[in-house]
């Protein structure tokens, strides 16, 4: 009888790695997924609007942004999982030295994104209860050190 008990013991403990180790690589959250911004439902402050904006959060966490501006450039980023570490944003045809600090909490995510040290935006989203649409505002300044306020509707695709 004791055999048998240490074979589920094990069998057991195994399990239990396996389970921590695959929770260690996924970070699943209400945010994962592809989220692609509703124009219409969004506000600029100043203006003029993204033309398009498709925010991805992988199981792992990763987090890609791919948007056209206003003026029709095309802007892709690659934030790997932070949870409260400085990380670099990888990035094509954006400034260079870019850094982001993010949290992730249940519905809510906030992040402080530098440039060379220096903050350039503050963002913070909320995913609805339901979770088809995500909410997220960003208070910053643009490369002329003008500020902005943006409130930004995605929506769950």
């Amino acid at each position: 009888m004791s055999r048998h008990r240490a074979l589920l013991f094990l069998q057991a403990l195994l399990i239990g790695l396996a389970v921590t180790a695959v929770a260690q690589t996924e970070h699943i959250t209400a945010f994962t997924g592809a989220w692609r911004l509703n124009v219409a439902k969004s506000r600029f402050n100043p203006g003029p609007p993204f033309r398009s904006f498709t925010l991805t959060f992988a199981p792992d966490g990763t987090r890609k942004i791919d948007l056209i501006g206003a003026g029709g450039q095309p802007f892709k980023a690659t934030l790997p999982w932070s949870d409260g570490k400085e990380v670099v944003v990888a990035d094509s045809g954006g400034p260079e030295h870019v850094t982001a600090i993010s949290t992730i909490r249940g519905r809510t995510f906030r992040d402080t994104w530098k440039e060379s040290g220096k903050v350039i935006e503050r963002v913070h989203g909320v995913a609805s209860r339901d979770g088809k649409t995500l909410t997220i505002t960003v208070d910053g300044s643009d490369g002329q050190g003008r500020a902005f306020h943006n409130r930004l509707r995605f929506e769950k695709q």
